[in-house]
């Protein structure tokens, strides 16, 4: 077999490849923006993207699809069509799915880690501790959270810890103060408590 004929089938193998992920990262968009709409009462949601607010590297791996399909529509090589339009499509649906699955939603049940994973939401009653550092471009927060895992539900204790933008820094006490403040001996309300570390009176007697 010549070495055009190897070419040629690993050129349409490639392709093969790339529609393939291509569809699935298709559907991972969907599921992952049907699970977004379909989230009740949301009471905060942001953006925790690098590339304001986007996720970095899908976001510069869409622009450098964009450019190099502009590049063979501008030179006129039909053949590459095929390919970058699989390409830009891929890195597309990477940016939407992305930018749902990097947001924070904070809902009425709880703290949502992973948006298409709703089994791993912190529910508010599961928190015990909370701790909260002020800083330049928003707050940090650490939540110590129990979880029951493995097959004989042995009860552990995981730690979450989230940055919440400065714009939303107040909002999200007052959520804290309704959910977790009847529980903690400190409140939000207490300017001088936001660097200390609650406790869980109703475990602490």
């Amino acid at each position: 077999m010549s070495l055009a004929s190897y070419t040629f089938e690993l050129y349409y193998l490639l392709l093969a490849v790339l529609v393939f992920f291509s569809v699935a990262s298709f559907v991972l968009a969907a599921v992952t923006i049907s699970n977004a709409f379909r989230l009740r009462n949301v009471l905060l949601a942001w953006r925790t993207g690098r590339f304001g607010g986007f996720p970095l590297f899908a976001t510069m791996f869409l622009g450098l699809s964009v450019i190099l399909g502009g590049m063979a529509w501008y030179f006129g090589m039909s053949n590459y069509y095929p390919v970058t339009g699989a390409y830009m499509f891929l890195s597309l649906n990477w940016v939407i799915s992305s930018y749902f699955m990097s947001k924070r939603y904070i809902t009425d049940h709880g703290i949502m880690k992973n948006i298409n994973d709703p089994s791993q939401t912190v529910a508010w009653r599961n928190i015990d501790d909370f701790v909260e550092q002020p800083g330049n471009q928003g707050n940090s927060y650490a939540f110590i959270y129990k979880k029951k895992t493995g097959e004989n539900g042995t009860l552990n204790y995981h730690r979450l810890e989230i940055e919440v933008p400065a714009q939303k820094v107040e909002g999200f006490r007052k959520v804290l103060n309704h959910k977790l403040g009847r529980r903690f001996q400190h409140t939000f309300s207490d300017v001088h408590s936001f660097g200390a570390i609650n406790i869980d009176i109703d475990n602490a007697e």
